[in-house]
């Protein structure tokens, strides 16, 4: 302490010559010493992180990402993303100030749609392979050899430069599903009647204790006033037989989404009987035998919980 002290008075008395020249050593060794330390390198972005932020073509998909918050799914692991490009996204009728107003939920469940937790091949062949996304609801591909096909919506560009990731992009925007079709159901007013329907039967826990795949042709609530049932008392009044009958008449065997009906004549049913298919002004109607009119197609390929894909129709559909 003493050796200290005696140094600082040294320095204390130094002429302002002598002082001059003290600082300036100081100031040298400072820059010396500034040049010496390396600059923080800036962290390095994911082959994944750089597609998704600079491709100018899937920009909406980056501005739901980050509405999302999960950013974080960009690493660089074996997934496969699914990304909609900009002109999937306007034709869906988002725009970019309506995907920043989205809800953080919201654009999390768009986002977790889109993914899938390992890198897959779409085989070639008829029907659909279910690859579970990390909402837990499967998205479902196929593949004719040309044509790759996410729940009917066709790839345009596929790409593994995306280090670990492989990248699909899509044509159109995938619908975000819901946790199972009975959450469908009672989630929609305009479907109360159907979903009485549902609940008095039982018919879609013995769907699942039953296995398989299903596509329930989904008939609004003035559908079935005009066909007879005026409100959802009048549903819990048919006679069980009856209803289980008309019920089972709505589901068809297997999943059949928008462009896979184009192809179609029939149809064949969880109850039994054969739907038929036509095709009227680009437009795909269904009928029973007991239609007088048939029943219009509104708005479809909406998937509800594992195995179930969703059509709306416009009329109720008779054995």
């Amino acid at each position: 302490m003493q050796r200290k002290i005696e140094g600082i008075r040294d320095f204390e008395i130094l002429g302002s010559s002598s002082r001059g020249l003290a600082i300036c050593a100081l100031f040298c060794l400072f820059l010396v010493a500034c040049k010496q330390t390396p600059p923080v390198a800036p962290n390095e972005l994911t082959p994944l992180q750089k597609l998704v932020n600079s491709d100018t073509s899937l920009s909406f998909f980056h501005r739901t990402l980050l509405r999302a918050n999960e950013a974080a799914l960009l690493n660089d692991a074996s997934v496969t993303l699914l990304v909609p490009t900009n002109d999937a996204f306007r034709a869906a009728g988002y725009t970019q100030a309506g995907l920043d107003s989205l809800r953080a939920y919201q654009a999390d469940l768009i986002v977790r749609y889109q993914f899938i937790p390992s890198r897959i091949t779409v085989p070639v062949g008829p029907g659909y392979t279910a690859y579970t996304t990390l909402t837990g609801v499967p998205v479902y591909g196929t593949s004719d050899g040309t044509q790759i096909l996410f729940n009917g919506i066709p790839v345009t560009q596929d790409t593994a430069a995306s280090g670990n990731a492989l990248v699909y992009r899509l044509g159109g925007l995938l619908q975000t599903p819901t946790d199972s079709l009975n959450h469908f159901l009672r989630g929609d007013t305009t479907l109360s009647f159907l979903s009485e329907a549902f609940l008095r039967t039982h018919l879609y826990d013995s769907l699942l204790l039953a296995g398989g795949s299903y596509t329930l042709l989904a008939a609004h609530n003035n559908a079935f006033r005009n066909a007879g049932y005026d409100s959802v008392g009048a549903i819990d009044s048919v006679d069980i037989t009856v209803l289980n009958r008309l019920v089972r008449y709505q589901v068809v065997k297997g999943l059949f989404f928008i462009r896979d009906l184009a192809g179609l004549n029939s149809l064949s049913t969880v109850e039994g009987g054969v739907l038929t298919v036509s095709h009227l002004n680009g437009g795909i109607q269904f009928s029973g035998p007991g239609n007088a009119v048939p029943a219009n197609l509104l708005t479809g390929d909406q998937p509800a919980g594992n195995g179930f894909l969703v059509h709306r129709i416009d009329q109720v559909l008779q054995p």
